[in-house]
């Protein structure tokens, strides 16, 4: 099995003002393009996970990178390429970085206690070769659900060098 990967995001926005005779347009764009080729170096990955996920009031989901299962086996991560989190429910969850993941040199972007809306997304991408490294103990990234009483729900896309068994 082989892997090609295209992660784009395209950000386009246009602003006007209007005095009394004239009027201005702004343009702000911005992009991000990362091409990732089935292999093991820099903007390489083997292996792609999802999952659409529920998470009860108060509770936690913290699924370890090493041992993740779908409809293919057992997909095992070696390094981690790219992390993609959607907050598709109606309450906010909190990202926190546990682990290896969130000390030395394969600290994860501080997700402390980040916050993830209502239909808010988090994106974090590492291309180098080394990736976040997915050996060792306590690989997840632990996702939170805020709300006293509301389950929340979410989807996971990971993309990383690894195996499927």
């Amino acid at each position: 099995m082989a892997l090609d990967a295209q992660i784009l995001l395209s950000i386009l926005a246009h602003e006007t003002s209007s005095g009394d005779i004239a009027q201005t347009l702004r343009a702000t764009p911005a992009t991000y393009s990362l091409g990732l080729s089935n292999g093991t170096g820099a903007n390489q990955a083997q292996v792609v996970w999802s999952d659409s996920r529920t998470i009860e009031a108060q509770g936690d989901d913290t699924p370890d990178v090493r041992a993740l299962t779908d409809d293919r086996g057992t997909v095992s991560f070696s390094a981690v390429k790219l992390i993609y989190i959607k907050n598709t429910g109606s309450v906010a969850l909190n990202l926190i970085g546990n682990g290896d993941w969130n000390t030395g040199p394969q600290k994860l972007p501080d997700t402390s206690n980040y916050e993830v809306p209502a239909g808010g997304v988090w994106l974090a991408t590492n291309p180098t070769a080394a990736g976040w490294a997915a050996s060792g103990t306590e690989k997840y990234v632990t996702i939170h659900n805020q709300s006293a009483s509301t389950a929340a729900t979410y989807e996971i896309i990971l993309i990383g060098e690894g195996t499927v068994t």
